[in-house]
């Protein structure tokens, strides 16, 4: 039975775990230094006794922190640069805080998940492009504050999901359109678990699509790499030596759309008289760049994601939203536009 007649301490905390209070403290800050099997036996003391480190309970009966969390791998990627440029323009109007933290293994993401929601030291938090996994989505489904998600879906969470499935159809679709008949794609993949599989994806939409039109995406005209500088240009240089080139490619970002036109250029491949060119986010550098591209308005998924956490923040008891974003097309001179 939960305590109510008082406000729970480390010490009751450390008492139900079988812990130090040491212990338990350590679990609060540095949770990364707590073997699994005491932050498991922690976890349920905390939620047991409804307990909220004094100085933080102090905090919230004083006043909201106005400070909204957001955590994410590659913040310097122009994808995501774009979509916290959406999310910061929300919250700035609001006069919330954006506070991020920068994630590059699966231990940094629990480690920030667990201290978040044991301090409670943000009044919400967003996701962006990361897979939790089963433990953590429960650890945050205890939360005192509001959680949304970007890029992929969960159940008893807001979220913005980006239907790259469907994205990769649309390009494939707009290549076929344009004559394309002996397909190609390039796409870079990351082996962290912790990542959304936008990539294969979008992959998967693009076969789909072609398949029904009885063309299959030849193995020779696929490349599916990790997204690293120098070894990206080495293996797009070797798929631009391959005789029998695709006539139309599909890239999974504009990022690397932009480095394959660039070495495509640079060995005489002319873009797009041998070869269409598509790529998927449509950032700022694709209209630069004459780039075609699949658009997901990503400064709009930023400023939805921050809508979402600041309504619910306003409204506790609404019902899980889950908000879907649009795709289309932006022509230009890749695809001879």
């Amino acid at each position: 039975m939960k305590a109510v007649s008082r406000q729970s301490t480390i010490y009751d905390v450390a008492r139900l775990a079988g812990v130090s209070s040491a212990t338990v403290s350590r679990f609060l800050n540095e949770p990364d230094r707590v073997a699994s099997e005491k932050k498991e036996k922690i976890q349920f003391a905390i939620k047991e006794l409804n307990f909220v480190p004094k100085a933080e309970a102090v905090a919230k009966a004083r006043r909201a922190y106005r400070r909204i969390g957001v955590v994410a791998p590659f913040f310097t990627q122009p994808s995501f640069m774009e979509r916290l440029r959406g999310i910061e323009s929300v919250l700035s109007a609001e006069h919330y805080e954006l506070v991020m933290y920068s994630i590059s293994t699966q231990e940094d993401l629990e480690n920030y998940i667990q201290i978040l929601v044991n301090t409670q030291r943000v009044d919400g938090l967003i996701l962006l492009c990361v897979n939790p996994g089963e433990r953590m989505l429960g650890v945050l489904d205890d939360a005192s504050f509001p959680v949304c998600f970007v890029e992929n879906e969960y159940e008893n969470f807001d979220c913005v999901t980006v239907q790259n499935l469907k994205g990769g159809q649309k390009a494939a679709e707009y290549l076929y359109n344009r004559g394309c008949r002996n397909p190609g794609f390039i796409g870079e993949v990351s082996s962290a678990e912790y990542s959304v599989g936008a990539t294969e994806e979008r992959f998967r939409g693009f076969q789909f699509y072609f398949a029904n039109q009885g063309i299959t995406v030849s193995p020779e005209n696929v490349w599916l790499g990790e997204f690293v500088e120098g070894k990206r240009e080495e293996e797009i240089s070797r798929f631009l030596d391959n005789p029998w080139l695709p006539d139309g490619v599909f890239c999974s970002s504009d990022v690397l759309a932009a480095s394959f036109i660039r070495i495509a250029e640079k060995k005489g491949i002319a873009i797009p008289g041998k070869i269409k060119v598509i790529g998927f986010d449509n950032i700022d550098i694709a209209d630069y760049l004459g780039l075609t591209s699949v658009s997901q308005n990503l400064e709009e998924s930023g400023k939805m994601a921050a809508r979402l956490v600041l309504d619910r923040i306003n409204d506790t008891d609404r019902g899980i939203t889950t908000m879907k974003v649009p795709l289309e097309v932006i022509e230009r001179e890749t695809c001879g536009e």
